[in-house]
């Protein structure tokens, strides 16, 4: 069966439609906040000097910790996926390359879920139907606010990992599970879970199951070996695991975490629906997010619990975490929700004897059925739609998620123009420090620092009025008191400065040291 062909010209028709307004909507996201200088730069400008840095040939790096020194990009994430923009970095740059591809992604994802509702026995328009389920998805909005992650791009492999196991195709299954292994070292954690979910799924065919079980194992292997030996000895400082700390609360170690939260039934329940934090503000969010998937499609997992079994890592992942960045329907942290949620409903609507098998369903059967998809598919959107309002996970940036309103397509800053055309003319190749949101804009160097950090920037980029999001790690106050002292101090002198932008040079060719600057 062809990748891109299978249904009437009608139905092809369509799907290209769908696709093409899906890629506008998910671009006037990204690529809108990105032109109008709202990107950052973690993890994007990060990510992107690792696209430099595999498209001169190097050993990808990272400047732009505040809690390190330069050191190895793959010590921090063992990322392989940024490979995939470097054709497009020779063309457009790093940061708009990386925004491209996860677009990219995003709409393979959605054709691979069409094609998987095909070969579950959906008719062309059904697939269509499936298609729209999985793109419209909430989680998928939230991921395209906040810039590009290295996960969104690994989850598309899913609904092809899906069927490929169903249609036996050893060979591109394997290249499907090796994409998601390798897009981030925590995905191999739920590529784990992945496998053991195909595994029940297939569990009438000993082979299939037995050979998802052993892949299982390597990839829990490689998910050890990768986070215990490989990220520590990559890192400048020899760290341990860094995102283990989010869960410090529950034990020393990460099996130590699990075990304390399994063997407490009370801990567990807290930790998944209670908000754990003394402060009231953090409330409902939990609850937020258990609506979210109740109505996008969770109801599927009670027919299906294999699913169920796939999502298990990532409500832990969010849910027991100490930050509550993580326990809401914000950002990238509930990509994964998509593809496993619209393959659930796809399975949980479908007869299990194919509709195009010589016995057709009967008219009744088939009526509610399409009611149930409709269900399923307005629930999907109707949530999206209000979430890009009003949500109750903190802290949300409506001007960032919602395209839907005019003030999205319009910088913070009043001559977006201008601020580009100055960002253009700064030196490239110079050692910098910037404001988090010109960072994506200033890579064309070796080291790029996120300011306050100086380390051996000779040339520091500052905004005069930067929003709360552009100023971090500092406040917009803390921002503009750092401006004023530096145009001050004597070690520093002006190159170039306008009602937005200010230039700064330094004086002397500084050594490598861990200066930040303080208030």
């Amino acid at each position: 069966m062809s990748l891109l062909l299978p249904g009437t010209s009608t139905a092809r028709r369509w799907r290209t439609i769908l696709l093409l307004l899906f890629a506008l909507a998910y671009g006037s996201i990204s690529l809108v906040n990105h032109y109008n200088f709202r990107t950052a730069a973690l993890d994007l400008g990060l990510i992107a000097q690792a696209v430099a840095d595999f498209a001169h040939l190097h050993w990808p790096r990272t400047t732009l910790l505040l809690d390190a020194p330069p050191t190895s990009f793959l010590g921090q994430h063992f990322s392989l996926t940024p490979i995939l923009a470097v054709p497009l970095y020779y063309v457009v740059g790093g940061a708009w390359a990386l925004l491209l591809v996860q677009i990219a992604a995003l709409l393979l994802g959605a054709l691979g879920v069409w094609h998987y509702a095909y070969a579950q026995g959906a008719s062309p328009g059904e697939a269509n139907w499936a298609l729209v389920l999985f793109a419209s998805q909430w989680g998928i909005f939230s991921a395209l606010s906040f810039d590009y992650h290295d996960n969104v791009v690994g989850t598309m492999a899913l609904p092809w990992l899906a069927l490929w196991v169903k249609q036996r195709r050893v060979v591109p299954a394997l290249l499907a599970a090796l994409v998601m292994l390798v897009s981030k070292e925590n995905m191999a954690l739920w590529l784990v879970f992945i496998l053991m979910g195909l595994a029940w799924q297939h569990g009438r065919s000993y082979k299939v199951a037995g050979w998802l079980g052993v892949g299982a194992l390597c990839a829990l292997g490689y998910f050890l070996a990768i986070t215990h030996y490989v990220m520590p000895a990559l890192d400048a400082t020899h760290r341990s695991f860094t995102q283990v700390v989010r869960y410090a609360h529950l034990g020393p170690t990460l099996g130590a975490a699990v075990s304390n939260v399994l063997l407490h039934p009370p801990l567990l329940w807290a930790a998944l629906f209670h908000n754990t934090l003394p402060e009231p503000a953090y409330d409902y969010i939990k609850a937020e997010l258990w609506f979210a998937l109740l109505i996008s499609g969770g109801w599927a997992l009670v027919w299906r619990p294999w699913y169920a079994l796939m999502l298990v890592p990532i409500l832990g992942q969010k849910l027991l975490s100490n930050e509550y960045g993580f326990w809401g329907i914000n950002m990238q942290y509930s990509i994964e929700f998509a593809p496993v949620l619209a393959l659930a409903v796809v399975d949980a609507l479908r007869p299990r004897q194919p509709a195009r098998a010589v016995q057709a369903p009967r008219p009744g059967r088939k009526n509610l059925q399409r009611q149930a998809q409709m269900a399923a598919l307005m629930g999907a959107i109707v949530f999206s739609l209000v979430t890009f309002c009003d949500r109750y996970s903190k802290w949300y940036n409506l001007l960032n998620n919602n395209p839907l309103v005019s003030a999205h397509y319009q910088s913070p800053y009043p001559d977006r123009a201008g601020l580009s055309v100055a960002l253009s003319q700064v030196e490239a190749g110079l050692p910098l420090s910037a404001t988090s949101c010109l960072v994506p804009h200033l890579l064309d160097r070796h080291d790029t620092f996120l300011f306050p950090v100086l380390r051996t920037a000779r040339l520091v980029a500052l905004l005069r009025e930067p929003t709360e999001q552009a100023a971090w790690p500092l406040s917009p106050d803390q921002a503009r008191q750092a401006l004023q002292q530096l145009q001050k101090d004597p070690n520093y002198r002006t190159l170039y400065e306008d009602p937005q932008l200010v230039v700064l040079a330094r004086n002397f060719t500084p050594a490598d040291s861990t200066a930040i600057w303080k208030p």
